[in-house]
């Protein structure tokens, strides 16, 4: 019985010892079958078990893949430059597009005028002169109406809030958008020469901004006290506003909530008989012939000799271009920029602008929806502000206060087109040096105005 027993105890320890060593040689052993002569088996047992890492995704694809074909960017202003802060980065930045979509970018530089020539040949034969083209404004409206540029708005969502301000007007015709563009360069206000402002104790635009008092009738007192015969010989030699007629006109007709075109009936007309155009043209001539206030000229070369009588000190104010700031290269005066007064029957300032440089896509291009695509890609949206503040502090202005304004004023651009055939010019030249009222030259001219409205705007566009 004793021996029984202890057979069995025996039996026992054994299974147990053997089931202990099953467990030890599951858990515990090395990669040869060993344990870890450093690591006690216990310490083994409780490690937990490395978790696995994912292999790295494959780099994503992209889904457009132009095959090689190149994308041609028509425009006669330059290409980007290497050697500068921004021309590296651009072109830095076109390698990367053109390999993400097997593409290759050409910019194709033709002389200014050619672009809308060119357009209009390669639409007889058929073959796209290029992807994406810079047009003028006062080009591409009639190229438009002729059927020869391509609506965009199924290749571009302008509700996005990178770009520009307003460019879902000015980017827009008869209803549908033609024009885009990364940032707004185009636009007007009102030079003054600081220093000028100054010695003759005039107050200072940026002020009456803030108090809500830059309107004609401060814009004319300023005029007023700046025109002056400075050193005694009888003849005025400084002038409140130094201005070709044609351009101050328009600046003012529109500063006025007037127009010189409306539709009507889905018609283009010219408005001979539009109130708050014709009080503008008024205060334009009255400033000419009754105050004497703008430095008189024949409108030969009046443009160049508004300019040069600025640069010299010898006018207070003149109308300009953002870039033209910096064209003023012996200018000694300091020159400050804001918007042009609010006329009479306006709320808001205007920035009214003929030259408006935009890209169209032509009507026969081949792959728009692509090329829409890598176009804003390509772009580098988070330079847009820096760009825009290089740019305005290139003109040469006195203040901080002139570059914020400049920066500004390009986010409620309105460019105009008036297809007139130069009439406009014969118009204002009229009220401005022969002193004839507005009310006598409009009645006069508007059937010729008319004429060209109707030539190049209201025929049907082509099919």
């Amino acid at each position: 019985m004793q021996k029984t027993k202890a057979m069995l105890l025996f039996l026992a320890i054994f299974v147990l010892l053997f089931v202990s060593a099953c467990s030890n040689n599951s858990n515990s052993k090395n990669g040869n079958g060993e344990q870890p002569a450093d690591k006690p088996a216990a310490e083994n047992a409780n490690k937990e078990t490395p978790v696995q890492e994912e292999p790295p995704a494959e780099p994503e694809q992209p889904a457009l893949d132009m095959k090689g074909e190149s994308i041609k960017i028509m425009l006669w202003y330059g290409e980007p430059v290497a050697g500068t802060e921004e021309g590296d980065l651009v072109i830095a930045r076109q390698k990367e597009i053109e390999k993400k979509y097997n593409t290759k970018i050409e910019w194709v530089k033709v002389p200014w005028g050619e672009p809308i020539q060119m357009i209009t040949a390669a639409a007889l034969s058929g073959a796209p002169v290029a992807d994406i083209v810079a047009l003028d404004r006062y080009h591409a409206i009639p190229a438009v109406n002729q059927g020869l540029l391509q609506p965009i708005d199924d290749y571009f969502d302008f509700n996005e809030g990178k770009w520009p301000k307003g460019i879902k007007d000015f980017g827009s015709w008869n209803g549908k958008m033609y024009g885009f563009t990364e940032r707004v360069t185009g636009s007007a206000g009102m030079y003054y020469n600081k220093t000028l402002f100054e010695r003759e104790g005039l107050p200072d635009p940026h002020d009456l901004i803030a108090e809500d008092k830059w309107n004609w009738d401060t814009f004319l007192d300023i005029a007023k006290k700046a025109t002056k015969d400075t050193n005694g010989d009888g003849v005025i030699d400084q002038w409140g506003l130094a201005n070709e007629a044609g351009t101050l006109a328009r600046i003012m007709i529109y500063a006025n909530n007037g127009t010189m075109m409306e539709q009507k009936d889905g018609k283009w007309m010219f408005p001979a008989e539009n109130a708050n155009m014709i009080e503008a043209l008024r205060f334009m001539g009255d400033m000419f012939n009754t105050h004497k206030v703008i430095a008189p000229n024949d409108g030969n070369d009046d443009y160049n000799e508004s300019q040069t009588l600025f640069s010299s000190g010898k006018a207070a104010m003149v109308t300009g271009e953002l870039w033209e700031g910096a064209e003023r290269k012996t200018m000694t005066d300091e020159q400050g920029f804001v918007y042009f007064p609010k006329g009479p029957k306006a709320s808001e300032y205007v920035n009214n602008v003929a030259n408006f440089i935009m890209w169209y896509m032509p009507a026969n291009a081949k792959k728009p929806k692509e090329v829409a695509t890598i176009w804003q890609d390509f772009i580098l949206w988070d330079r847009i502000d820096k760009l825009k503040r290089e740019d305005a502090e290139k003109q040469n202005l006195a203040s901080e206060k002139d570059i914020e304004l400049m920066m500004n004023i390009t986010d409620f651009v309105q460019p105009v087109f008036l297809p007139l055939g130069g009439l406009f010019g014969e118009i204002t030249g009229s009220i401005a040096m022969k002193g004839e009222s507005p009310e006598t030259v409009l009645q006069r001219s508007k059937q010729m105005a008319q004429d060209g409205l109707d030539t190049n705007l209201n025929t049907a566009p082509a099919k």
